[in-house]
């Protein structure tokens, strides 16, 4: 009977033993479970969208990248109106009845303003697409609102997922949503639907996920449905009127930060522009965008529930969070941006090669959002005037900086390149005032 050497038991053991410790931390850390659960999650999807994007730039030309590109900033920009950002209040509800009521609330707010789009799309639809230069979407405009209703039902029950810690369901649905965008995008593509192609898929995939998380979620409030409270609706909108107030304007104004470049891009050069800037800044956030989504998540349900508890370890997990996601993201980013003019036209063909470009000047920029977004709960810890204000003065100095760019006739190279510093800058300040804001939280 052959014995194992004593090294090679010692071995096993230590290998047993350490996978039993890894497991007991993941367990007993709610942060890191989640971050595991869903940054798997992310990571399929990411390397799912990194196999069949070279595939769709082959289709679909830069100029039509561009459209598409157009499409989405617009349904970023809308997306953070369209409940008043109610949906957020699900998170720290203190009860999970009150949280039904809230995202009922947020569901009748949506409809309101889906009607409300639509409306102005059919009437004023034609002057709105020459000054945001989306006239490629004539006559068709309703795709906005249907765009915008699937987007938004689908932020309003994830975020009733992310109170209940479901994180399996959310990254089932991430991966769907992937899939079927992604797919229909190639599908559409050859048999040469266009910009409608790009479009459609978009739609698509958003619809998928709010399909995904309604069948799960809303059998369950049914019930608070057909016996609706609405003094209660009514009191609880009260109650969180910080957030329509403060955090909808910080938000709207945060959305036209980040989508400006498209636009401004769009009427100072071309829409080929566009689709180079568009590619360029999804793959530079590339090496980061595998965890952030399941960072934003998991570290957004935390938080609230630290929140909740009046907990004093708020400020050590985010000091040591935001080191980390700094520590994990320079190197990725950086070795990324070097290498990306060499392995663009290689990897998207020969049309995308200055995209590879425009990742340089981006770096920067994409570390700085990477680590700051990720961990920003300034509207959580009641200071949402603080994010109002900040995003205020961050929309009006790239609103500057692009001034200047046509001002003196800049290169779209230096163009981004400024975009990119004033986007640091501002996210650095960000940075030290949610120090501040929890810092004060501890006092009270």
């Amino acid at each position: 009977m052959n014995r194992e050497s004593p090294q090679k038991f010692r071995l096993k053991t230590y290998i047993k033993s350490f996978g039993i410790k890894l497991l007991n931390r993941f367990s007993a850390d709610p942060l890191l479970k989640g971050i595991l659960i869903l940054g798997s999650g992310t990571a399929i999807t990411q390397i799912l969208g990194l196999i069949l994007v070279p595939i769709i730039t082959r289709i679909y030309p830069p100029e039509i990248y561009g459209t598409g590109a157009v499409y989405t900033s617009i349904l970023q920009i809308l997306l953070v109106v369209a409940t008043m950002r109610y949906e957020f209040t699900v998170l720290i509800a203190d009860t999970d009845n009150d949280a039904e009521y809230l995202l009922i609330l947020s569901l009748l707010i949506l409809g309101i303003f889906t009607f409300i789009l639509s409306v102005i799309l059919i009437v004023w639809g034609d002057y709105l697409a020459r000054i945001f230069q989306f006239e490629f979407l004539a006559p068709n405009y309703w795709l906005i609102s249907i765009g915008l209703l699937g987007g938004s039902l689908y932020l309003i029950l994830r975020s009733w997922t992310l109170r209940s810690k479901n994180y399996l369901l959310i990254t089932r649905t991430g991966i769907a949503q992937s899939l079927t965008g992604s797919i229909s995008k190639i599908i559409l593509g050859i048999f040469s639907f266009g910009s409608y192609g790009l479009i459609i898929g978009d739609i698509l995939g958003r619809t998928m996920g709010f399909s995904s998380l309604g069948k799960k979620i809303l059998p369950k409030i049914w019930h608070s449905i057909h016996n609706l409270d609405n003094h209660k609706l009514r009191s609880l909108a009260y109650q969180y009127r910080k957030f329509p107030f403060f955090s909808l304007p910080s938000a709207f104004i945060n959305a036209i930060a980040l989508q400006i470049p498209t636009f401004f891009l769009a009427y100072m050069f071309d829409y080929q522009i566009v689709g180079l800037y568009a590619l360029s800044f999804s793959i530079s956030i590339l090496p980061v965008s595998f965890v952030s989504t399941s960072i934003v998540q998991a570290y957004a349900a935390e938080c609230s529930d630290l929140f909740r508890k009046r907990s004093d370890r708020i400020l050590p997990l985010y000091l040591a969070t935001t080191k980390k996601l700094f520590i994990f993201s320079a190197p990725l980013v950086f070795v990324g941006a070097l290498i990306s003019p060499i392995l663009f036209p290689i990897i998207f063909g020969s049309a995308w090669k200055d995209a590879g470009i425009f990742v340089l000047p981006l770096s920067i920029f994409v570390i700085a959002q990477f680590v700051v977004t990720s961990t920003d709960q300034l509207d959580l810890y009641g200071y949402n005037h603080w994010g109002l204000a900040w995003n205020i003065c961050r929309t009006l100095l790239v609103l500057c900086g692009f001034y200047v760019a046509f001002l003196f006739n800049l290169s779209p190279f230096v163009t981004i390149l400024i975009f990119s510093l004033i986007m640091t800058m501002m996210y650095t300040l960000n940075y030290i005032l949610n120090i501040k804001a929890i810092k004060s939280c501890m006092k009270k």
